[in-house]
């Protein structure tokens, strides 16, 4: 009854905004106030490991903003009960005072979210379809001002202290807590070179099984970047010391070492652009034997380096994505864009990564004692078996046949091994082969169409031969009137016999009601197949779905 209630509430305000009686207020002191409510609702039933259950959900997020032209508060009334993914929560989970001189200071007190740099020390975001959060609760103070008088040299620093409660999206119940500290500073010389230096410390509390572990992190980096016109060019490293205190589960206290670098090269003229990025991330490289991800030596959530992988857009690919790991991963990515006219675009990328070492078991006994095969090109990716290699290649072309008619057309191919140490003659090797085709056409200026196909064939070694290859299909039809209502149908198949959900088909309907550019109202109907979602190298499996989806957005 409570739920109806909501929705029905939300369904009143939505009608309410539409005579324009918005919560929105300006005074002499240019006082101005806004609400964005999000309200999201499902029943059905959800899927996991092979058994069906009932699946309801509730979530119902109200930001409020009040400002003037230099101060804003402001504050998150949650309402996630229950939820989705993640925790229940009922109450008041971010509020913040933000002070801004927009030339000079910025001081902010309360939540907030922020990036250093490319994020080797320092990336926190929130991530709600996946449930990740790690945002701060502290004070971020920024002040920033020019060292000569035509401006042309330039700093910047920043200052942040506030406390993490990082809830495992895998594992919502096991909460990592952080007490944080960072300091930044970047010098801009001609709007041509940036050098940066930042400095993380950060106490911890990381639980591992029954046991909790206390850690002190240290975390330098230095970057730098150069830009022209045409020409960019990013670096930056980060070195990791974390002490581990002595307690039940590691009886002498130690330190761990680890470093990450990324570096990235663009380039672009009129009809070109090309992008190259390496990684080289190191942050705990450990044996296969110590790879718990509750291990306190582990990167830290709040660690977000770019993952250097494309990242999936069609339905197919997005399903079987590479989970970039920032413990022990080197790799490159080159993305290549090319216009050979106004209406074809041509876009070609291709990456690789693996792990840098592989093992042995250095034991004669029956105890397995591994030890590290050292070698010179650990700072190159390996495509042998025992160092895990990931590869992936793609093409896509659109084309604009006409101001009506538009199409594009795919190619994915992507490969990877999952080296098993304990059992070296089963690795686990996967490769997919995905086309998407896509044709759109406008009826007219108002109403236009869009169809759009993927076939992928995939492989996997670990099964039986006569499941060891199968398909996947999956089509849209989407039908769009500008600007307010848009309806879609999907449907998917798949010839796989070992599918988790125990299906092989799946259909779903959705309609969006854009009723102002204010407030929409999505409904959707159907079964959903589920499976890996990535952001930002954040991976987790999300349960199929079978049911009734409602979201309204609202901003007043």
């Amino acid at each position: 009854m409570v739920i109806l209630y909501k929705v029905r509430l939300l369904l009143l305000l939505t009608l309410i905004s539409l005579v324009n009686l918005n919560i929105y207020s300006q005074n002499e002191n240019k006082l101005k106030a806004g609400v964005n409510n999000l309200l999201r609702y499902g029943n059905g039933k959800e899927t996991s490991s092979g058994l069906s259950y009932n699946k309801e959900y509730f979530e119902d997020l109200t930001d409020v903003k009040i400002s003037t032209k230099d101060l804003s508060a402001g504050f998150r009334f949650e309402m996630n009960k229950p939820s989705e993914l993640g925790r229940d929560f009922k109450g008041i989970s971010k509020r913040y005072v933000e002070f801004t001189n927009h030339d000079n200071f910025d001081i902010r007190a309360g939540s907030f979210w922020e990036i250093i740099g490319r994020g080797l020390t320092l990336n926190s975001f929130e991530q709600r379809q996946l449930a990740f959060d790690t945002g701060l609760d502290g004070i971020r103070i920024i002040f920033k001002s020019a060292l000569n008088k035509n401006k042309s040299i330039r700093f910047k620093s920043e200052i942040i202290g506030g406390y993490l409660e990082y809830s495992d999206y895998l594992k919502p119940e096991r909460i990592e807590k952080y007490d944080l500290k960072d300091a930044n500073l970047e010098l801009t010389f001609f709007s041509l070179l940036d050098f940066g230096f930042n400095y993380v410390y950060a106490k911890g509390k990381i639980p591992s099984g029954i046991y909790e572990t206390d850690i002190n992190a240290h975390l330098p980096e230095i970057y730098f970047s150069f830009n022209t016109s045409k020409f960019q060019l990013f670096s930056s490293y980060a070195h990791k010391r974390t002490e581990i205190s002595a307690n039940d589960l590691f009886p002498v206290s130690f330190t761990s070492m680890g470093d990450g670098l990324y570096s990235s090269v663009n380039y672009s003229i009129k009809n070109i652009g090309i992008s190259l990025e390496y990684k080289n991330y190191r942050f705990d490289l450990t044996t296969p034997d110590n790879q718990s991800t509750e291990r306190p030596t582990k990167a830290l959530p709040f660690q977000n380096p770019p993952a250097a992988v494309k990242q999936q857009t069609t339905v197919l690919t997005s399903r079987v994505p590479h989970p970039t790991d920032f413990n022990d991963e080197v790799g490159f990515q080159l993305d290549v864009f090319y216009m050979p006219g106004e209406d074809l675009s041509i876009s070609l990328n291709g990456s690789i990564a693996s792990r840098h070492y592989s093992f042995y078991d250095a034991d004669t006994s029956s105890i397995v004692r591994f030890s590290t095969n050292k070698r010179n090109l650990n700072f190159l990716p390996s495509l042998k078996n025992d160092f895990s290699p990931y590869s992936e290649i793609s093409i896509e072309s659109e084309y604009y046949y006409s101001d009506k008619l538009s199409g594009k057309l795919g190619f994915y191919y992507q490969h990877s091994i999952t080296y098993n140490d304990f059992f070296k003659d089963s690795p686990d090797k996967k490769h997919y082969i995905t086309m998407p085709i896509e044709a759109r056409y406008n009826l007219n200026n108002k109403i236009s169409l869009k169809l759009h196909v993927e076939s992928q064939w995939a492989y996997n070694s670990l099964r039986e031969a006569k499941y060891q290859n199968f398909s996947n299909y999956f089509t849209s039809f989407f039908i769009t009137r500008s600007p307010d209502l848009a309806f879609s149908i999907s449907g998917e198949y798949t010839t796989d016999k070992l599918e988790l959900s125990g299906k092989n088909a799946w259909l779903e309907a959705e309609a969006s009601w854009n009723i102002n550019s204010s407030n929409i109202i999505t409904i959707a109907f159907g079964s959903e197949r589920g499976g890996l979602r990535c952001t930002s190298g954040i991976c987790r499996y999300i349960n199929p779905f079978n049911g009734f989806r409602l979201t309204i957005q609202n901003i007043f």
